[in-house]
C-alpha cells in the first residue's frame, strides 16, 4: 500500500505543473471567450505537458503561433463543404506527419496535428474566427511564459562541452583498457554505446528544413571519432603484431586525451592543438591498423578543437539550410517504404474517413469518432494494437462513473468540480493505458451533459468509439502497416543503400568535389538506422535468425567504418591520384555489387590488375557487363590498400545478407 502511495504522490508532482496550466490557461479562455473556446486549452495543455522539460526560444513561440493560426484558417475552411472536408482532412495530416515526423522522432507530428484535428471538432464560422484566433493568441502567450518561468526555475541549462567531457573522459579509460590487453565484448559494447549517443544527439540538426549549427557539427564529429575507436576494438587483427612501442603510444593518447577533458575550451585550443601535431608527426609506428587509426583520431580531434576556436562565419539562417540535406531528406521519404509515408498515408485515411462520416451524420457531437480515431492510430503498429484495447475499457469505465455520480450533483459549479478533478487525475495517468481514457471521458461526458441529455452523451461517446476502433484497426491492418518486422526488413534495406551512397562521396572526393555535410548526414543517417536494427533484433528470443542477424548487422558497421576511413585517407592526401582510376573502378563494381538485381562478384586487390582473355585489363565495364571480376591494382599506399581488404573480405561475408533484404 505505501509503495501505491509513492508512485501516486510521484506521479502527481510529475503532473503538477501541467495541472497548474490547464485550470490557470481554463480560467483565462472560459472567461474571456467562454465555454465553446475550452478546446483550445486542451491542446496547448498537452503542448506544455510534451514541451515543459525543454528550452525554447523566441522563434519556436512565434513559428507556433503562425502556425496554429494556419491550421485554425483550414480547420475554418474544412467545415464549409464536403469536397474541402475531403482534401483538407487528408492533404494536411499527410503533410504535418511528412515534415515534423521521421523514424526516430515518430511523434513530431502530434501537436501540430492535434491543433487542426481538434480544432475541427466545433469548427469556427467565419464571424466567430477573430474570436478563436485571439483565443489562440492568448493561449501560445500563456505558454511561453509558462514554458520560460519554468525553464528558470527548474531546468539547468545544457552546455553541450559537458557532454564532451564526460564523453573524452570515458574514451581515455577505454583506449587504456585496450593498451593493457582488455579488449572484451564490454568495452566494444561502451565504446558503440558513446558513438551512438552522439550521432543521437547531432541527430536534430539533420532533421528535415533542419539549419545546420556548430552545436550540431561539434556532435557529428564526436560521433566520429568514438567510431574510430570503436572500430579499433572490433579489428582485432593488429592485435598479434603490437610491441611496447604501440602499447606505449595508445597510453600516451589515453593521458593525453585527459589533458583536452581537462583544458579544452572555447576561447584558446592553441596548446592542445599543437600537442596533437607534434604526437602526430613524432608518431612512427610499424603496425598499420595502429597507425590508420591514429592519423584518423588526431586529425578528427584536431578539428575537434579547433571548431570552437574558429568558428565558421555566421549566416543567415536560410543560408544555414542545406539544399543537398533537405532533397536528400526528401527523396527517403518519397517511397512506400519509408515510415514518413507509410504513416502519413494511413493517418490521412483514417482522418478523411472519420471526418467524412461526421460531416454527412447529422448527429450531435458525431465528432467523438475522428476524435477517438486520432487518438487511436499511433505511428507504431503495437501501440495502435493495444490502445485499440485499453480505450475501450477505461471508455467504459468513465461513462459507469458518469451514470453513477452526475445524477447526484445537482449544481453547475459541482459539475464543474468534478469535471476539472477528473481531468487533473488524468494528467497524472499515463497515455495509452487503460485508466487514462477514464478520466478523460469524465470530463468530456461531464461537459457534454450540459447540453444534452446524459444517456444521449453516453451512447454516443461509446458508438463513436467503437466506430472508430473498426476504422483504426483495419487502416492500421490493411493500409501500409508498419509492425517492428517490417521496419526491420526497411532499415537493412536502407543500410545497404546507404552503403552505395557513401561510395559515391567517396568518388565525388575523387573528382575532387568533396561534400563533409552530405558525408556527416549519410554517417548519421546510417548509425540512426543501424541503433533501431540492432534494439529490434536484440529484443528477439534467442536463435540462429537472431545470431545471423546480429553478425550482419555488426559487419556493415565495420564496412562502413572502412569507408569512411578510405574517405578519411583520400581527403587528408594520403593517397597519390595516380590510383585515382582504380579507386573509382573500385567505387562502381562495390555499388554494382550491392544493388537489387546484381550477382556480379566483388572486386579483388593484388599485386597487378590481372589481363582479361583478350590481353587487356579487366575494367568496371568488364564487371558491370557479367564477364569477369574486376582485379583492383594497388593503390600505392599501404594503409588505404590494408582498409580496402579488410573491407572486401568483410563486404564478401553480407553478399547473402543482402540478396534477403534487398
Amino acid at each position: 500500500m505505501n509503495s501505491l502511495v509513492q508512485t501516486a504522490w510521484k506521479r502527481f508532482q510529475n503532473a503538477f505543473p501541467v495541472i497548474l496550466f490547464f485550470f490557470v490557461l481554463f480560467l483565462i479562455i472560459v472567461e474571456g471567450f467562454g465555454l465553446q473556446y475550452a478546446i483550445v486549452v486542451s491542446v496547448f495543455t498537452t503542448i506544455f505537458q510534451t514541451q515543459h522539460t525543454k528550452s525554447h526560444t523566441l522563434s519556436y513561440y512565434v513559428k507556433l503561433l503562425l502556425n496554429s493560426y494556419i491550421l485554425c484558417g483550414l480547420a475554418f475552411l474544412s467545415s464549409l463543404n464536403l469536397p474541402l472536408c475531403i482534401l483538407l482532412n487528408f492533404t494536411v495530416p499527410f503533410l504535418l506527419v511528412f515534415l515534423h515526423s521521421s523514424q526516430f522522432n515518430q511523434k513530431g507530428y502530434f501537436s501540430y496535428a492535434m491543433i487542426f484535428v481538434f480544432l475541427e471538432l466545433m469548427p469556427p464560422t467565419l464571424s466567430t474566427l477573430p474570436m478563436e484566433l485571439a483565443a489562440i493568441t492568448v493561449a501560445v502567450f500563456v505558454l511561453g511564459l509558462s514554458l520560460q518561468l519554468y525553464a528558470r526555475l527548474f531546468l539547468k541549462t545544457s552546455e553541450p562541452w559537458a557532454k564532451i567531457r564526460l564523453g573524452i573522459g570515458e574514451l581515455a579509460d577505454l583506449l587504456d583498457l585496450i593498451a593493457s590487453g582488455n579488449l572484451s565484448d564490454d568495452t566494444s559494447a561502451r565504446l558503440r554505446r558513446l558513438e551512438q549517443d552522439f550521432h543521437r544527439l547531432s541527430y536534430g540538426g539533420h532533421g528535415f528544413f533542419a539549419l545546420k549549427t556548430e552545436t550540431s557539427r561539434l556532435y557529428d564529429m564526436l560521433a566520429i571519432l568514438f567510431q574510430r575507436a570503436s572500430y579499433l576494438v572490433t579489428d582485432t587483427s593488429w592485435k598479434n603484431s603490437v610491441d611496447e612501442a604501440h602499447i606505449d603510444a595508445l597510453h600516451r593518447l589515453a593521458a593525453y586525451l585527459r589533458t583536452v577533458r581537462d583544458q579544452m575550451s572555447s576561447e584558446n585550443n592553441r596548446a592542445l592543438i599543437s600537442e596533437a601535431r607534434a604526437f602526430l608527426n613524432g608518431m612512427n609506428l610499424e603496425n598499420g591498423r595502429l597507425r590508420i587509426f591514429f592519423r584518423s583520431f588526431l586529425h578528427m580531434l584536431i578539428l575537434i578543437l579547433k571548431s570552437e576556436t574558429e568558428p565558421e562565419t555566421a549566416a543567415p539562417p536560410w543560408q544555414k539550410l542545406s539544399l543537398d540535406d533537405t532533397i536528400a531528406g526528401l527523396r527517403r521519404r518519397c517511397t512506400l517504404e519509408s515510415f514518413e509515408m507509410r504513416f502519413a498515408l494511413r493517418l490521412s485515411v483514417v482522418m478523411t474517413v472519420s471526418y467524412t462520416i461526421s460531416y454527412l451524420v447529422d448527429i450531435t457531437h458525431s465528432y467523438w469518432f475522428p476524435m477517438n480515431a486520432f487518438l487511436l492510430l499511433m505511428p507504431a503498429f503495437e501501440e495502435s494494437n493495444y490502445r485499440m484495447k485499453t480505450r475501450p475499457v477505461g471508455t467504459a469505465i468513465g461513462c459507469l462513473f458518469v451514470y453513477l455520480v452526475l445524477p447526484n450533483l445537482h449544481t453547475t459549479a459541482g459539475q464543474f468540480v468534478f469535471a476539472l478533478a477528473a481531468l487533473s487525475i488524468m494528467y497524472c495517468a499515463t497515455p495509452g493505458t487503460w485508466n487514462h481514457p477514464i478520466f478523460s471521458t469524465c470530463y468530456a461526458l461531464t461537459l457534454a451533459s450540459m447540453s444534452i441529455p446524459q444517456t444521449t452523451a453516453i451512447s454516443m461517446r461509446l458508438l463513436c468509439l467503437a466506430a472508430a476502433v473498426v476504422l483504426v484497426y483495419v487502416v492500421n491492418h490493411f493500409v501500409f502497416p508498419t509492425s517492428r518486422d517490417t521496419m526491420f526488413r526497411f532499415n537493412m534495406r536502407t543500410l545497404f543503400r546507404l552503403h552505395n551512397s557513401y561510395w559515391e562521396i567517396i568518388r565525388q572526393t575523387l573528382y575532387g568535389r568533396v561534400d563533409l555535410s552530405s558525408a556527416r548526414e549519410i554517417l548519421t543517417y546510417f548509425h540512426m538506422i543501424y541503433g533501431e536494427a540492432a534494439a529490434y533484433i536484440n529484443s528477439l528470443p534467442d536463435s540462429e535468425e537472431k545470431s545471423a542477424g546480429q553478425k550482419t548487422l555488426i559487419v556493415l558497421w565495420q564496412i562502413f567504418s572502412e569507408l569512411e576511413q578510405m574517405e578519411f585517407l583520400i581527403q587528408t592526401g594520403y593517397v597519390d591520384s595516380r590510383a585515382f582510376d582504380s579507386l573509382l573502378d573500385l567505387a562502381a563494381a562495390c555499388q554494382k555489387r550491392f544493388t537489387k538485381g546484381s550477382h556480379t562478384p566483388l572486386p579483388e586487390l593484388r599485386e597487378t590488375s590481372l589481363p582479361s582473355a583478350d590481353g587487356e585489363p579487366v575494367s568496371a565495364a568488364d564487371l558491370t557487363a557479367g564477364r569477369s571480376p574486376l582485379v583492383i591494382a594497388p593503390s600505392g599506399n599501404l594503409d588505404l590498400d590494408y582498409v580496402i581488404r579488410r573491407y572486401l573480405k568483410n563486404a564478401e561475408s553480407v553478399t547473402a545478407a543482402f540478396g534477403t533484404f534487398a
